[in-house]
């Protein structure tokens, strides 16, 4: 063998041995950031710790809700399981198009329950029937906005457990053992929480907000009192009634035009 493999073999075994030397000489995650709860002989900081991982669990599973949230509107747009939201809201603005392009305005109302408010407007012309469509708009906006009040509701836990981990950190307890590494460790990981779960329900909050605005196809207020002369609601959904839902009755009305202008 050469003398210069021998070299470039050395040289890579004193580069290993450095990085080695170097990985071990770095500073190892605690056991809280780890996801992990050690437990001492003081039962409120193993009840503490228990609670971030508890937390931390709880805002792990957000992503997975949300996908979840949105899961009977993607297959009521005909889009795969993996559709992710982007690709559910363009699916969501075709379809409203499509729809008001037939007669069939589309309206979501999310105070005080969301509602999917579904107007004919134009007479003559067919439809396909929206309300499989509606039915799974009125559950992903509930499920989503139920993701985004929970994650509020996480974020408010971590800013208390944040306060009762300075609290603890004052006692004599935080002082033996681990208890000041690990408490330590709790400040981050609740830092990471609180961001994370600010950013699940932003998330969730924007999807709903997308989709009534991908939805909108018209002033509806305006539309049902052009075709009833009241200002009453239709009722909401796919189960028809109000002017002129789809697969439902005309309501009476005051000779009415046939199309709607906004």
């Amino acid at each position: 063998m050469r003398v210069s493999s021998w070299r470039g073999i050395a040289a890579s075994v004193v580069v290993a041995a450095s990085l080695s030397t170097l990985a071990g000489c770095g500073p190892s995650l605690s056991q809280i950031e780890q996801g992990k709860a050690i437990t001492t002989k003081e039962p409120t900081l193993d009840e503490f710790l228990k609670s971030v991982v508890a937390l931390r669990g709880e805002v792990d599973r957000a992503e997975g809700d949300r996908k979840a949230a949105r899961a009977e509107l993607v297959k009521a747009l005909g889009l795969a399981e993996t559709a992710d939201a982007s690709e559910a809201l363009e699916a969501a603005t075709k379809k409203a198009k499509a729809l008001d392009e037939a007669g069939t305005a589309l309206h979501l109302e999310l105070t005080p329950d969301a509602k999917l408010l579904v107007l004919v407007q134009k007479r003559g012309k067919k439809t396909e029937d929206p309300e499989a469509l509606a039915k799974a708009v009125e559950a992903s906006v509930k499920a989503s906005l139920d993701v985004a009040r929970r994650m509020g509701e996480l974020e408010q836990r971590a800013r208390f457990l944040d306060t009762k981990r300075t609290e603890l950190s004052t006692t004599p307890a935080a002082k033996s053992g681990d208890a000041a590494r690990e408490l330590e460790g709790a400040r981050i990981v609740l830092a990471d929480l609180r961001a994370r779960a600010t950013s699940e329900a932003g998330l969730a909050s924007s999807f709903v907000v997308g989709l009534a605005m991908a939805l909108e196809t018209g002033a509806a207020e305006t539309a049902l009192a052009k075709f009833t002369g009241k200002s009453t609601r239709p009722r909401y959904g796919g189960g028809g009634g109000g002017a002129a839902p789809a697969g439902g009755s005309p309501a009476p009305k005051p000779k009415p035009s046939d199309d709607f202008e906004p």
